[in-house]
């Protein structure tokens, strides 16, 4: 049997040098290997080349260790985690709910006759702010006014949501007489500027022409609502809703 026979047999085997080579890797070794130098006469040279490369070692060996990852199980478990987590996604929808609702801010001078106001093509108001009468003058007092249908919404700007609720009512005045209008509301932090009035004055109107008729238009505002009152007709028509809301008040 020649020598490389004998190095094929069963009973010889290659020697292990993972135990040996994973010792010289390892920062004891590097310690132990230091001191020598330092103890054993070496050349300067020499001495300060094996020190750079223990030092690339260490660094190596530093840069290279892996943290173990954290398990969902774990990351969810953390109560300081689901807080977190919670606060940011609360955050977010809020974000969200006042970005779709937020309103634009609507020109008093649009709140006018040239608004399509005919309830054939308007829908019911969608609630989006509590709508109410004015306190002042005789617009809650039951028999007064008619008010016809239901609340409709009015949309002016390109919002998701209605602008103005919009009331249509009647008024009759002698036997032969009626007046008709629309009660415009809307919240005052969404027009600008605001009405300078306080209250419905009849004194104060705007008159307006249009190829669909005349009209008549008082706007003031009250707390945080603005309102604007526009008559189907003229000031005759005006000065007789003005005589009754006048008359009730008192």
């Amino acid at each position: 049997m020649n020598a490389s026979e004998s190095s094929r047999s069963p009973e010889y085997s290659e020697p292990d040098h993972s135990a040996s080579d994973s010792f010289a890797d390892g920062p004891v070794f590097h310690s132990e290997l230091k001191r020598v130098l330092f103890e054993v006469d070496v050349p300067e040279n020499g001495k300060q080349g094996v020190l750079d490369a223990l030092a690339q070692s260490d660094s190596d060996a530093t840069i290279s260790i892996d943290h173990p990852p954290v398990s969902r199980r774990a990351f969810l478990k953390n109560p300081g985690t689901l807080v977190g987590l919670s606060t940011c996604l609360l955050f977010a929808a809020v974000l969200a709910f006042f970005w779709v609702t937020r309103q634009p801010v609507i020109p008093l001078a649009k709140l006018s006759p040239e608004l399509n106001l005919d309830s054939r093509f308007m829908s019911e108001f969608d609630g989006n702010f509590a709508t109410s009468f004015p306190a002042q003058g005789g617009w809650h007092q039951k028999g007064l006014l008619n008010f016809i249908g239901q609340t409709y919404g009015l949309s002016i700007s390109e919002s998701v949501v209605h602008d103005a609720a919009v009331r249509f009512f009647r008024l009759s005045s002698g036997k032969t007489r009626t007046v008709y209008g629309a009660l415009l509301q809307i919240p005052a932090s969404r027009v600008s500027p605001l009405p300078t009035l306080t209250s419905f004055d009849p004194g104060k109107v705007e008159y307006t022409q249009l190829g669909k008729g005349n009209y008549a238009t008082v706007k003031w505002v009250e707390a945080d609502q603005v309102y604007v009152c526009i008559v189907f007709g003229g000031a005759r028509e005006l000065e007789a809703l003005g005589r009754a809301l006048q008359s009730t008040a008192a």
